[in-house]
């Protein structure tokens, strides 16, 4: 999943969690859309300097079951917020990680990664792995549509189309209510 529709079905997530449940209502939607992409933001760079060449695979650590109890523990503890540990751990869900059993239980299935396609070579560089694997599976331009809509239900909800409620949400990570 492309990193906006990460970040859009939390925030989604969020907000009607905020409206019907009244969690986490001082939330920073910024650093939530941090934790959502969160993964990523740790394993891609960690491939680009060294792991890919080793494990043709930019989703590494990270994106490991450990990775997420780690962080859902922490969020438990009081660590860091249980809102951000969540969009973190949300990761995992939209990903559907659980596919990827080499990844998604490293080590408990060996020291290798999940490598997108049959062979391996189809991952030669990084960035073709979203073409790779958005050209042979259709039904991922699902879940992206998805997000878009996800994103455009949460900036109708908060009205985030007009100036003030917009520069309110980027100065400080909130929604004005109402």
């Amino acid at each position: 999943m492309l990193p906006q529709s990460h970040i859009a079905y939390t925030w989604a997530a969020l907000s009607l969690a905020q409206e019907y449940l009244d969690f986490a209502p001082d939330a920073d939607y910024r650093l939530v859309a941090l934790a959502a992409v969160g993964p990523d933001l740790i394993d891609k760079p960690l491939a680009l300097a060294y792991f890919y060449q080793k494990y043709k695979s930019a989703v590494l650590f990270a994106h490991t079951l450990w990775a997420f109890l780690i962080v859902l523990w922490l969020g438990l503890r009081g660590t860091i917020g249980l809102v951000y540990a969540l969009a973190f751990a949300g990761h995992a869900l939209l990903d559907r990680l659980w596919f990827f059993r080499d990844t998604f239980y490293w080590p408990l299935r060996g020291w290798r990664f999940h490598v997108w396609g049959k062979r391996g070579s189809e991952q030669e560089k990084i960035g073709w792995a979203y073409w790779y694997a958005f050209t042979r599976r259709p039904e991922l331009w699902g879940w992206e549509l998805g997000g878009l809509l996800a994103l455009a239900w949460f900036v109708w909800r908060h009205r985030l189309y007009r100036w003030p409620r917009l520069r309110t949400f980027l100065l400080t990570g909130r929604v004005e209510r109402g």
